[in-house]
């Protein structure tokens, strides 16, 4: 029981949303540790509980997509009331703890974030047109805010991260679409791939992949070492992952701009945190950012993870070359 209710929250989902919460905490200067473990638990309470309400409205359409067949509604291992009173219970818990232990503006921009992503999105746009994922995307964005107005109030750099994640979004979400367009369109979920022609899918992915780094820059005048030197590796490697989507629109494509626009947003909201608590050795500091990004796209590229049974497209020639030369140096520095 413990395990199908734990999987209605969709942990990926909500620890990627807390991880951008909690990169604003640290980024607004950082929050006490009680304070800041009150943050973590209402973020994915809030996060889960939404994470659940939609199960629950998604139980007609989940069983036709493989992609979400396994999940407990679908295969009849939860009563659906049990679905939406454990999401309901996780919402008003993580609203207590939120009240209790943070500024209540905080508390109202995670409530923002599951109308936006319950209503707007799940309820109102998602089997109806294929804007739901981008102004579904908006759910997204609010946990930023409410990282950020947990400490100090609203200010620019929190808007321009939030806005980050907004148009973030799409990109990510339609590379996911572009390999279960037909499970989509069988359950009849409007989303981009699923409801035009794979040429206009492949300029809107990547209107919105250029998108996101024309404002991941807009934060350089005011970022640190940290977020600066993630940037100036990241925003070419995001580019050249989703550069092969524009141009050839494959599945093994998708896939590798899928994953590696995950390992963009973590680590670009990492880096921002980073700046937030570290100051001082902005030169030690921007290099071990510029590094650590490149491993973890390289470290992406290589593993060439899949998403029904496609397997992300090989990386470049020079990165398996880089990763191989890699691995020998290490090899003889550890003897």
């Amino acid at each position: 029981m413990l395990r199908e209710l734990l999987s209605l929250t969709k942990p990926r989902i909500a620890a990627l949303l807390c991880l951008t919460g909690t990169g604003a905490t640290f980024a607004a200067g950082g929050l006490p540790l009680l304070d800041l473990a009150a943050f973590v638990l209402a973020g994915l309470g809030m996060a889960g509980g939404a994470a659940a309400c939609n199960c629950y409205y998604d139980r007609d359409i989940d069983p036709v997509m493989g992609r979400t067949a396994d999940r407990p509604l679908a295969r009849g291992a939860l009563a659906p009331r049990t679905a939406l009173a454990f999401g309901v219970s996780l919402l008003a818990a993580a609203t207590a703890v939120g009240l209790a232990a943070l500024p209540t503006v905080s508390v109202a921009y995670m409530w923002l974030g599951v109308a936006a992503y319950v209503g707007l999105y799940t309820i109102l746009l998602k089997r109806r047109h294929w804007s739901g994922v981008v102004l579904g995307g908006s759910a997204g964005s609010f946990p930023v805010l409410a990282g950020w107005t947990a400490v100090r109030p609203l200010a620019a750099p929190a808007v321009v991260m939030a806005a980050l994640v907004f148009v973030w979004t799409p990109a990510h979400a339609w590379a996911l679409a572009v390999v279960y367009r037909d499970e989509f369109a069988a359950a009849g979920v409007a989303t981009l791939p699923a409801v035009t022609t794979l040429e206009r899918t492949r300029r809107a992915v990547w209107a919105s992949a250029v998108g996101t780094v024309a404002v991941a820059l807009l934060l350089l005048p005011d970022a640190g070492a940290a977020y600066a030197g993630s940037l100036v590796v990241g925003a070419p490697l995001f580019l050249l992952a989703y550069r092969p989507v524009h141009r050839v629109g494959g599945e093994p494509q998708a896939v590798r701009a899928f994953f590696t626009s995950n390992a963009f947003l973590a680590v670009a909201f990492v880096a921002w945190g980073v700046d937030g608590v570290v100051t001082g050795h902005a030169l030690l500091t921007g290099t071990v950012a510029a590094v650590a990004t490149a491993t973890a796209f390289v470290g992406c590229w290589t593993a060439r993870p899949s998403l029904r049974s496609v397997r992300a497209a090989p990386p470049p020639l020079w990165v398996s070359r880089a990763a191989r030369a890699c691995d020998r140096l290490r090899l003889r520095v550890t003897g």
